[in-house]
């Protein structure tokens, strides 16, 4: 028995065994430390009471979710399903409920692989997977519950299954338009850009297919009916409010339209937002999280910006030139599917541009491996007898470029508790819990208790000290201008302590420090 396990164990192809130790790696940078050092801000405290609500049993389950930013419109209510079901299934508590977004970005590993497996050979997606599951920017958005974190694994996913659709060789169309239906309906509620650019790219590739045949219209009903069963809940919101979201989703478009730029200036900030999304997702090298770019920019960014640019641009001329080439229809029809989705995506972003930041390009995460496979072969083509050689010395520098930014991401992580670690505009879960807990046993069996101090801290951590204080059955308030109690809690940064309250008819029963901040129990004189 154990001779005959050891012959299947070797049976297994080796790109396998490859996988799983990329599986492997991947899903351990994502998952280091998740408790401790998961980002826990205003958003993620906000949701957290929301969802513990409805698993306590206290609110009914939403119809709806998150607002979308900047407007009253709001996204589905998917992304609040998923961590209900975590916090259901693993335990109630910021950590678990974050769980659905940890394990589709690791599941995203394997399907990036079967997706460029599509057009490259095995092992040159192995190489482009191995370099996703090290991505300082995947890895950063595995690590914390938010609604568009998901969005690669669902993108990706509707996207592969399009093609199987598309695919002559494929026999189960029917199984996969309803992966498709799926996949769809819930991305559509991770983001307002993919409400608009999802059903733009089906009907898109399903009117130029059914020019050809109409048959293939049968797949685009079982799509859109599986798709519209996954929305049921925003239909049944609209039927019941008289489509007030809808209403608040067209008021947003035009609410965002008077504070557009000209259009040639949206324009050069879409590409430029193209551009250095695309160098951070392939190297981890941030140049501007909201993809400012100007004189005062730096010659190292202004080099990288340039050499992104010959990346991007000439990986999409290659793209152009194989398209044009390609005779193989599952091969040209991978690349037509990129054309016409990052073509819509692009268009999208244009009209929004003055709202970009990398983040925008979580749907577009797959591109800079697509482009960079692109590069691969042109290389190869060219330059025969060293191309190996250049293609293994890139590929480690990438891969060494990114470990480098995970590496100084958790170095900052594992120095938030000591004496001026910590970001003003980031909360993690322990700094959290640390804060909340000196709340809770100096409120001195107090029902409602108060805090006041830094307005910059208390920004990011009222809600999420909100949260977890009344875990406790401990309501936590914002002191404003209210009456001063006889007690109360301040936030201020750690090296004012001391001289926070002289002159004043106030005491300092209790501190906390952690990080850059002091938590102090106040006692009004």
């Amino acid at each position: 028995m154990q001779k005959s396990f050891l012959e299947k164990m070797k049976a297994v192809p080796r790109y396998w065994w490859i996988l799983l130790v990329i599986l492997i790696v991947g899903a351990f940078l994502r998952s280091y430390n998740h408790h401790d050092w998961l980002r826990f801000n205003a958003d993620q405290g906000r949701d957290a009471i929301l969802v513990s609500s409805v698993v306590d049993g206290s609110q009914p389950m939403p119809m709806l979710g998150p607002k979308a930013g900047g407007t009253q419109f709001r996204l589905g209510p998917a992304f609040y399903y998923f961590e209900i079901a975590a916090a259901k299934i693993f335990g109630n508590s910021p950590d678990k409920m974050a769980y659905p977004d940890l394990i589709s970005s690791i599941l995203c590993i394997p399907l990036l692989f079967f997706f460029l497996c599509k057009y490259f050979d095995k092992y040159w997606a192995l190489s482009m997977s191995a370099l996703f599951a090290v991505s300082a920017y995947s890895i950063f958005y595995a690590r914390f519950g938010w609604n568009p974190n998901s969005m690669p694994f669902w993108t990706i996913l509707f996207l592969y299954s399009i093609h199987e659709i598309i695919s002559g060789e494929s026999r189960r169309k029917y199984l996969w338009s309803v992966i498709v239906g799926i996949a769809i309906g819930i991305d559509v509620q991770l983001h307002t850009t993919l409400l608009v650019a999802l059903p733009i790219f089906t009907f898109v590739i399903f009117g130029y297919l059914s020019i050809k045949n109409r048959k293939i219209l049968k797949y685009f009903l079982v799509i859109l009916a599986f798709s519209l069963v996954i929305n049921m809940p925003q239909l049944i919101d609209a039927h019941r409010t008289g489509r007030k979201n809808i209403a608040a989703f067209f008021q947003g478009l035009k609410t965002k339209q008077k504070s557009e730029s000209s259009a040639a200036g949206n324009l050069v900030q879409s590409t430029n937002c193209l551009i250095q999304g695309n160098i951070e997702i392939v190297s981890g090298y941030e140049i501007s999280d909201k993809c400012s770019f100007g004189s005062d920019s730096s010659r190292g960014d202004i080099s990288i910006f340039i050499l992104g640019s010959v990346f991007v641009f000439g990986g999409l001329v290659l793209a152009v030139r194989y398209f044009l080439k390609e005779t193989e229809a599952e091969r040209r029809a991978f690349l037509g599917i990129l054309f016409v989705f990052t073509g819509i995506m692009y268009l999208i972003f244009v009209k929004i541009a003055s709202e970009l930041s990398v983040r925008f390009y979580l749907p577009l995460f797959f591109l800079p491996y697509v482009l960079l496979g692109l590069w691969a072969k042109f290389v190869r083509e060219k330059i025969e007898n060293r191309s190996g050689l250049i293609l293994l010395i890139a590929g480690m520098f990438l891969i060494g470029s990114n470990l480098f930014f995970v590496q100084k991401s958790f170095a900052t992580l594992a120095n938030y508790g000591k004496p001026g670690g910590g970001d003003v505009k980031v909360m993690i879960l322990k700094e959290a819990e640390e804060f909340s807990h000196f709340i809770v046993v100096n409120s001195n069996n107090k029902k409602k208790v108060y805090i006041d101090g830094d307005k910059e801290f208390l920004h990011k951590a009222y809600t999420p000290l909100k949260y977890l204080v009344g875990r406790s059955n401990i309501k936590l308030s914002l002191l404003k201008n209210l009456p001063l109690p006889d007690q109360s809690f301040q936030v201020v940064r750690q090296k004012n302590r001391k001289k926070i309250l002289p002159g004043t008819d106030m005491n300092i029963l209790q501190y906390k420090d952690y990080g850059s901040f002091s938590m102090l129990l106040i006692q009004n004189i």
